[in-house]
């Protein structure tokens, strides 16, 4: 009973070890990443500690951190620790939020850990999704993890550069019958995949701070 009730799944999910596709994480994966989740999940409940790293899949943490360098640039749709591991390992971080509560919130978290190569904009509705649309920059990496996901995911397609990355978080959610903005974020990405003849790599996986996996999705353009 007690197994049972560790793993339980909810009206989402068959189990904490699916992700809201239906996916099973790998068992290697489990072995790997669950108790890294397990204790940064307990921290945050228990003492509320959130470690400096970006809440997805542990393993695609791992490959951004060989992707990454300081020559490179990172646009971040939705903001939070990430922001700060961000910073850490590249030239510039540029960041948007549309929730003020948690804007506020973050801007004095970056402003305790003294990052000057952030810049980071509260934006609401198509100002939000259109953030650096219009800048003449190209982006090494961008991550999808905030509102609208379908129109960030659009917005990015011009931001990225050949060899960049592209990272859609939670790409399981919205995955009943109904669908949703997610399942949209996805097929916008797969269809310029495809026509850019980019690789796709799905990542069901543990991440910091929760106790059941999810699903990312990571799109890498050809040089």
């Amino acid at each position: 009973m007690l197994i049972k009730k560790i793993v339980a799944g909810n009206d989402d999910r068959r189990s904490r070890l699916h992700d809201e596709k239906g996916n099973l994480v790998p068992l290697r994966r489990v072995l790997r990443n669950s108790p890294r989740a397990v204790f940064s999940g307990l921290g945050r409940k228990i003492f509320d500690y959130r470690p400096y790293l970006p809440w997805i899949s542990y393993d695609a943490i791992r490959f951004l951190e060989s992707f990454l360098n300081h020559d490179k640039t990172v646009l971040e749709y939705g903001s939070g620790m990430s922001t700060i591991w961000y910073a850490n390992h590249v030239g510039q971080v540029f960041s948007v939020e549309d929730s003020e509560p948690w804007y506020r919130k973050a801007l004095q978290l970056l402003k305790a850990t003294r990052q000057e190569n952030i810049l980071y904009e509260f934006r609401t509705g198509v100002d939000y999704c259109a953030f650096m649309k219009d800048s003449g920059k190209r982006f090494d990496l961008i991550m999808i993890d905030g509102s609208d996901r379908a129109a960030c995911a659009a917005s990015a397609l011009g931001l990225v550069k050949d060899g960049g990355i592209i990272y859609l978080d939670n790409s399981d959610k919205h995955s009943s019958n109904a669908g949703g903005d997610t399942r949209l974020a996805e097929k916008v990405l797969l269809d310029f995949a495809k026509e850019k003849g980019a690789d796709i790599q799905y990542f069901t996986d543990f991440c910091p701070c929760e106790f059941f996996v999810q699903q990312g999705m990571l799109v890498k353009l050809p040089d």
